[in-house]
């Protein structure tokens, strides 16, 4: 195959010559069928680095840079060997029919093992090649042949080759001359934005400087690749770093592990940072999977069940790394949060703890301008009060440490408190339950059970809750049996209770006033308006909503319509609980959407056992989306009471 010729076949897959080229490989520059791309995922992200053209995130111009190596026939470096015509390797192509065993010993031995790439050839020793390919790499840079610099790239140069004479790395260079293409080639391939020159200036302060926004922003972003993942992992977005916020973590949904973030804490720089490159191959590898398992294509091809073994890498960290596939999204997902949280700790220590600079070396100037002995008793006594300060200082510190770790303390016994409190309340609601399902079946309204209904489930509370006798009497059998037998109002429909009974109302009202002149004691409505109940109420239901959703995640399909239940029930106590003039709109919301969660459910389930994709894509994000609805209104419920209360 000539040159010519084979730089004009874009569209088509770089191994196997497929027209249906859906896939990339970023640091190999060539398109990928489906086939030839579970391959190169089996080798290990440190061997190719796989995208998928419509469903993975492009930052920047990576897209751009990827279409240029394209065009310029970058593929050629790969198979070097075999494009010569006298060429002894015996070796060709393997066509788009061939089998998968045979594309895989192919792709293997030109990704992984180099055997037909283009081989850079020096009559000195491997530093002389590195320095050589270093020097012409920075040459290279400051124009816009990118096909160069990727022949050096693949061949062995250093991105963060440091130029003796000029001071700067290839980086530097990019970012002066704003070549873009080449910035994004050099990221890729893992250079340093973080990187000094001879002046002590990285790349993104010359992009700074150059007031090349574009160019600027994308080196900070790629500054923080690794953090900027996780947040969209956790969250499906990222931070705003113009605004200066680097580092994102989630305020809800995700818990910090007190035992893991402890021992987050005890790991040594390298260590940590060791850990978060794994968790982050992990986290892509996720990622990747998830596209991967949403093409048609590739539903029958094997997927990659662990990070595949480095062999840079030790036997220890390569199991380490393996031993991350055990984790349960929502595991793995916690311990990405402990490590955001972890990370940011690092940074804060890292601005505070900065070493002292030792590296100057005093002139003849400076010894000449020491300072005499007086001098020196007049800065003692000066030092003398600035210790003194430093010390109460210091002490009003342990002070306020001291009182920290007793409201602390205070606040472990409340946690316990509430808890046994939340156990009587899971042993009081179990008997409910059981009392619920003791109600006939005469009890039933338009097609609703008396356990669903939120009516009945209101009017069946237990004995404490219900309005005490008036006059020594109770109220009527008969105005319960109306009550339950009329038709049930709509969601936003307010309700008249003593409907049935018009002849008695006013009686009714007088019993009422005279029973509260009578007695003293609060009516019904004035236990809503304590805080206690909400806040109970609310946890059940983001307990609720949690045990919802890690079923989703776990696959439990037979228990999302359970745990669909146990949310509406424990959000119909909670609005059973407030006072509906002061809530009206936060309740009108959530009785909006409290009858729609569990069909949802349902179609959810139907739909996953069916095994329709795009159907349970659309079911999740609906029960995702009343889900997030139900919680941020019991959070609003939660801070209105407590305003109300104080």
């Amino acid at each position: 195959m000539s040159r010519k010729s084979y730089s004009q076949n874009l569209e088509v897959c770089g191994d196997c010559g497929s027209l249906e080229a859906t896939w990339a490989s970023l640091n190999k520059g060539i398109l990928l069928c489906t086939q030839c791309c579970s391959i190169h995922r089996s080798l290990g992200r440190h061997i190719s680095q796989v995208k998928s053209l419509q469903k993975s995130l492009w930052p920047g111009k990576q897209m751009s840079m990827l279409m240029t190596l394209i065009n310029n026939g970058v593929n050629s470096i790969w198979e070097h060997m075999l494009l010569e015509n006298n060429s002894k390797m015996l070796k060709k192509k393997p066509n788009p029919r061939d089998s998968l065993e045979t594309k895989a010993e192919f792709i293997k031995a030109k990704h992984q093992m180099c055997t037909f790439a283009l081989r850079q050839t020096f009559d000195d020793g491997p530093i002389c090649i590195e320095n050589e390919l270093g020097k012409q790499l920075h040459a290279s840079v400051r124009s816009p042949n990118l096909e160069t610099s990727f022949k050096l790239l693949a061949t062995g140069a250093d991105p963060n080759y440091f130029h003796d004479e000029k001071g700067t790395t290839p980086l530097h260079v990019a970012v002066k001359s704003e070549q873009f293409l080449q910035l994004e080639l050099l990221l890729v391939y893992g250079a340093d934005p973080s990187c000094l020159d001879a002046h002590g200036k990285t790349p993104i302060d010359y992009a700074k400087n150059n007031a090349n926004k574009e160019i600027y922003n994308r080196l900070l972003e790629s500054q923080y690749e690794v953090s900027d993942s996780f947040s969209y992992y956790l969250a499906m977005r990222k931070p705003d770093h113009q605004s200066g916020v680097h580092i994102l973590i989630p305020q809800n949904g995700f818990f910090s592990n007190s035992a893991s973030l402890e021992k987050l804490q005890k790991l040594p720089n390298h260590l940590f940072e060791e850990l978060v490159v794994d968790v982050f191959d992990e986290v892509d590898r996720r990622q990747t999977e998830a596209i991967w398992l949403s093409c048609v294509d590739a539903i029958e091809l094997n997927t990659v069940p662990f990070l595949p073994v480095d062999p840079t890498l030790s036997t220890t960290r390569n199991q380490g790394r393996q031993k991350l596939a055990r984790f349960s999204t929502p595991e793995l997902k916690n311990l990405v949060y402990d490590i955001l949280v972890d990370t940011q700790r690092r940074q804060i220590k890292s601005y505070c703890d900065e070493d002292p600079v030792y590296d100057t070396v005093a002139s003849d100037e400076d010894y000449e301008a020491l300072p005499t002995p007086k001098d020196l008793n007049k800065s003692n006594t000066s030092t003398d009060g600035s210790c003194q300060e430093k010390n109460s200082e210091f002490m009003e510190l342990t002070k306020q440490l001291k009182l920290s770790d007793s409201t602390i303390s205070d606040l472990k016994a409340e946690v316990d408190k509430l808890k046994a409190y939340i156990e009587n309340l899971t042993t009081e609601n179990n008997d409910l339950k059981s009392k619920l399902s003791q109600i006939p079946e005469k009890s039933r309204l338009n097609g609703e059970t008396a356990f669903n209904s939120l009516d009945t489930f209101l009017m069946n509370q237990e004995e404490p809750n219900r309005v005490p006798p008036l006059n020594g009497r109770s109220l009527d059998d008969s105005f319960v049996f109306e009550r339950r037998s009329q038709r049930p109002s709509s969601m936003y429909e307010t309700r008249d209770i003593t409907k049935g009974i018009k002849t008695n109302r006013h009686a009714f009202k007088h019993q009422l006033k005279d029973f509260d002149q009578r007695s003293g004691i609060q009516s019904l409505y004035s236990e809503r308006n304590s805080r206690q109940p909400i806040e109970i109420h609310t946890a059940n239901i983001t307990k609720s909503v949690q045990q919802l959703w890690k079923c989703l995640n776990e696959s439990s399909i037979d228990e999302c319509i359970p745990k669909a239940e146990k949310v509406k029930i424990a959000t119909a106590k909670l609005i059973a609980n407030l006072p509906r003039e002061r809530f009206a709109d936060i309740t009108k919301v959530m009785l909006d959407v409290l009858p729609r969660l569990q069909p949802e459910c349902k179609e959810y389930v139907a739909a996953s056992r069916e095994g329709d994709v795009k159907l349970i894509e659309h079911h999740l994000s609906k029960i995702r989306e009343y889900a997030y609805i139900l919680v941020s209104n019991t959070r609003d419920i939660l801070a209105k009471s407590s305003g109300t209360l104080q």
